[in-house]
């Protein structure tokens, strides 16, 4: 008589060796996708926010018949206001601007009056919390530590393909600056009017990836700034205030910024790098915090001061557009819009040499009128180069 056996169904181990190596193969091809649509989303909220900025500059230059300045004087010694703090009203942020005029008037009234009272802590302990408005979503320098002094942005205004200098603590900008949307120069206002080569093809707006490390070894690109360049690269200037500054139009040597990184995500290791300060201060308009130049290609060239970091007032200094987004930035442009610009934007006219020396010898390729020697991404950042280059 036989007897009957049940045998017992199961995996063997190989069997189950197998199935978890599958789910791990199909993690590994979802994980990405799915990085990829949260990113396309965080882009999204961060082209809606450039949309918001852009808008309010033309809510302002309704209500006051032109734009703010790149650099806003309240009177009361507060100098350095930049265009974040001009268009508060016009994102629904009415009381923190009513809260930040009224600690000015209060300034006003103290004998003798505290320096610096727009940048430091005297009145940005009004601003100790972040505007998310102000913060690119892809940008993890927003969890940059808070005081009152560090309140971080990622958004700038164009200062156009004309480098800038840190402008006087005294009020007093003698340089105006023809190029760009924006001037740091206090009586330089621009109107829709100036927009000459049309506000469709102008930027106004980019975004500029905000300092988060200040580890010693950190020589990337993103968030850090090459300082002490000295008189090689552009005139470095004790107090612009008092005198006008030599324009950058005659004596400029942007080879001298672009070989501290040669187009490359890194400095070279250098210990002039000032590790984590960019655009930490949404309130000063120093260019370094909220300002950017059209002339090297976004999230390429580097950024860089002729005189010392620690001094602010004392140098002309080139800022690169740059974004955590893959291939590019966004931009706003001066009807309104926003624009996706790729990193490989045509950044260079025929003639202007690759490593940005000039080809005559002369030390600079800024110009002070006329079409832009940097390409498209020049073009689109003058307000009266004549180009009238459409957004590619």
């Amino acid at each position: 008589m036989k007897t009957s056996t049940t045998k017992q169904s199961g995996f063997t181990l190989v069997e189950l060796l197998v199935v978890i190596a599958i789910i791990g193969i199909l993690i590994s091809l979802l994980l990405p996708a799915v990085q990829a649509a949260r990113e396309a989303a965080r882009r999204m909220q961060c082209s809606n926010k450039l949309k918001q900025l852009s808008l309010s500059l033309h809510n302002y230059h309704d209500a006051c018949q032109e734009f703010p300045n790149g650099a806003m004087y309240y009177g009361a010694g507060s100098v350095r206001g930049s265009v974040l703090i001009a268009v508060l009203p016009y994102i629904e942020q009415s009381a923190l601007y009513s809260s930040y005029m009224a600690r000015i008037q209060e300034l006003a009234q103290i004998t003798p009056r505290p320096a610096h009272t727009v940048y430091g802590g005297n009145v940005n302990d009004f601003a100790g919390t972040l505007i998310n408005t102000y913060v690119c979503p892809s940008d993890p320098g927003q969890r940059a530590p808070l005081s009152s002094n560090t309140r971080p942005a990622s958004y700038r205004v164009s200062f156009g393909d004309w480098p800038t200098q840190s402008h006087s603590s005294n009020g007093r900008q003698k340089t105006d600056n023809p190029r760009g949307a924006f001037s740091l120069r206090h009586d330089q206002m621009r109107m829709i009017s100036s927009y000459r080569d049309g506000t469709s093809n102008t930027v106004v707006f980019s975004e500029g990836v905000i300092g988060l490390n200040a580890d010693a070894g950190d020589y990337e690109v993103l968030g850090n700034l090459r300082h002490n360049l000295g008189s090689a690269f552009g005139e470095p200037v004790t107090d612009p205030g008092t005198a006008v500054v030599t324009s950058p139009s005659t004596k400029f040597d942007l080879s001298v910024c672009w070989a501290t990184s040669e187009g490359k995500r890194y400095y070279k290791e250098d210990p002039n790098i000032a590790r984590g300060v960019m655009g930490r201060r949404w309130g000063d308009s120093l260019p370094l915090h909220t300002g950017f130049n059209t002339i090297f290609p976004p999230n390429s060239g580097p950024n860089c001061m002729a005189g010392n970091y620690s001094v602010y007032d004392a140098s002309m200094q080139v800022i690169t557009a740059s974004s955590l987004h893959t291939g590019g930035v966004n931009c706003g442009l001066g009807d309104g819009s926003v624009q996706f610009i790729s990193s490989t934007v045509n950044s260079l006219s025929p003639g202007t040499p690759a490593d940005y020396t000039n080809p005559s010898g002369k030390t600079t390729l800024i110009v002070g009128s006329g079409a832009s020697p940097f390409g498209v991404w020049g073009a689109l950042g003058s307000i009266n180069g004549g180009e009238s280059v459409a957004v590619p």
